[in-house]
Parts: C-alpha cells; sequence; structure tokens
C-alpha cells in the first residue's frame, strides 16, 4: 500500500497554502480565497481581468488543447475547487469571529471520524474499522493465495511465455520468449490490489518481474490473467514492461501460511493518516477514487 510504503521516504517540505499551494500562509489566511469565492459562490470560474480562467494551485488547470472550461468542468475540477474555496472561506469567516487568526487551543476534534468528544487515539469507530481491515484482507489473500498460487503456480522460480516490443519506432518488433520470475511483490500485496479504481494513496500493486536478455521487466496485464487483480494492482512501470502470455512451469516454492494474516500494519498507518471522509470519498484531486469503506465490507463479509 503506497501510504505504509512510503510513510518513511517522505520528505518535510515547507508549509503551503492548502488552497492556493504557495507558501507563506494557510488556507485560513490566503487572500485569494474571499476573492474566489465571489465568483464560486454564483458558480462562476473566477477569471483575471483578461477573461482568462484563474491558476489557483491545481484548480484551474486545463489538460486539453480544447475549450478549458468546458475541460475543467468534464475533468470535475469545478466541484472540488467551489468545495475548497468554500470550507477555507468558511473557515476564514469563523476564526475572524473567534477574534484570531488560528484554530482556538480548546477544540480538539477526532482525526477520523471529526467528532469533537475524543481523539483519534481513543476513536471507537476507528478501531471497528481497523479489525474490519484484517478480517478482509485475511479473506483476500486466501482467495488470493487459491487463484495465484494454488490454480496458476505463480511464485518466484515459474517459467513464464511473455511478450515484449524490443527496440523504438519504426525499428520496433515484437517478440515471445520464455522468461523467469525473478520476483513478486507478496508482502504488500492486499485487498485493496483488487479495486476497480485507482487510489493516489492506497495504490497496491502486484508487481511481478522477470528476466529477459539480462534485463528485468515488469508485467502489465496482471488485471486481466488473473481475476483477484483489479485497476488498483496494476503496476505503473510501462516502459520495461511486458506480457503475460501463460504460465508454462508452476513455481515449486509456496508461501508461508503466516502470509494470510500478516501485513496489519499497512492498515494502521491507514488509518493514522487518512479519515472516513477520505476513505469513502478520495482525496479532493482525485477522479473517480475507489470507496474502500465498501471494499473492506464487500471482502470482510466474504466467507
Amino acid at each position: 500500500m503506497k501510504i505504509h510504503e512510503n510513510k518513511n521516504k517522505q520528505v518535510h517540505s515547507k508549509a503551503t497554502c492548502g488552497y492556493c499551494r504557495t507558501e507563506g500562509h494557510n488556507q485560513y489566511s490566503c487572500p485569494h480565497v474571499a476573492e474566489d469565492w465571489k465568483s464560486l459562490s454564483k458558480y462562476r470560474i473566477p477569471l483575471d481581468e483578461h477573461g482568462n480562467i484563474i491558476r489557483r494551485g491545481w484548480f484551474g488547470q486545463s489538460h486539453t488543447n480544447g475549450d478549458p472550461l468546458k475541460a475543467t468542468i468534464y475533468n470535475n475540477l469545478f466541484s472540488s475547487w467551489f468545495n475548497a474555496c468554500q470550507k477555507a472561506m468558511n473557515g476564514q469567516i469563523e476564526r475572524i469571529k473567534n477574534g484570531n487568526n488560528k484554530k482556538r487551543a480548546t477544540t480538539r476534534t477526532c482525526g477520523y471520524c471529526g467528532s469533537t468528544s475524543h481523539t483519534r487515539r481513543n476513536c471507537d469507530d476507528m478501531k471497528h474499522f481497523l479489525k474490519d481491515c484484517y478480517k478482509a484482507n485475511e479473506n483476500w489473500r486466501k482467495e488470493a493465495y487459491k487463484e495465484l498460487v494454488e490454480k496458476h503456480g505463480l511464485s518466484v522460480g515459474a517459467c513464464v511465455k511473455v511478450e515484449y516490443t524490443k527496440g523504438y519506432w519504426n525499428s520496433s518488433n515484437c517478440k515471445t520468449v520464455m522468461a523467469i520470475v525473478t520476483n513478486i511483490n507478496w508482502d504488500t500485496l492486499n485487498l485493496f490490489s483488487s479495486c476497480s479504481q485507482k487510489s493516489s494513496f492506497a495504490y497496491s500493486p502486484l508487481t511481478i518481474t522477470v528476466m529477459i536478455e539480462g534485463k528485468h521487466r515488469t508485467i502489465s496485464n496482471v488485471a486481466e490473467y488473473f481475476q483477484i487483480i483489479d485497476k488498483n494492482g496494476v503496476p505503473n512501470d510501462w516502459y520495461n514492461s511486458c506480457k503475460l502470455l501463460s504460465i508454462v512451469t508452476p513455481a515449486k516454492e509456496k508461501l508461508d501460511p503466516t502470509w494470510i494474516t500478516s501485513y496489519k500494519e499497512s492498515f494502521e498507518t491507514l488509518v493514522k493518516k487518512k479519515s472516513l471522509e477520505t476513505l469513502k470519498d478520495g482525496m479532493t484531486s482525485e477522479y473517480k477514487a475507489p470507496n474502500l469503506l465498501k471494499h473492506v465490507q464487500t471482502w470482510k463479509n466474504k466467507a
């Protein structure tokens, strides 16, 4: 899971505004919020004096060469921009009423469920969700073991037939070769690898590495070959990828039985870093993010 694997790799950067993404202030003192809200509150995209969309952080960015207004709406950026500005505006108004520009020290809320009666440390909802995660992941790994290892014989040492492209542009050609599986990320594989949409923080690819002509390549079509894997389990390494055609000789190596119940610490990292709302709806910047809460409940109830 990306959020867990990267927790010790994060480099602390300078604090930036959660709204406009510039340094020197936060969203509750951002000078751009009130001006943008004048337009957004009327369901209009903020424009500059020349009639161009204001580039505020990642909001208003166009990813096409067509009409930037339509591109912004089609990419669902307007609703995200509206919600972010509204939240920042309400926060600024609240702080003006309190006579300061900081949260009151007496206001403590749970980072997971948002309750003001406790903190994340004592959140029962978070504890219950963690138990659900453990059970759901155990159920998923049982099914994954049956399909990946018992049915297909997938593991390190398996002999596979793969297809890859050698060369570039006009000189490229497709080759079919036999290869040996040299590595599989069993330790980080989890139930979110079967999510039908990709999550920016719970991304959990099935990374199968094979050796072809002295070079390591990653199998890219895992979601097509294995039913237990979906979009959130597809690796990103398309440059050094190959396509799995068949598993010719199953591997003799089997997984340790403890694999079924391990990797619990990743879910602990998840609930410490993300709120219940984010687990359900994804990050503001995500489009069609998976509902992780629903996914956990689905696998928790499977026998």
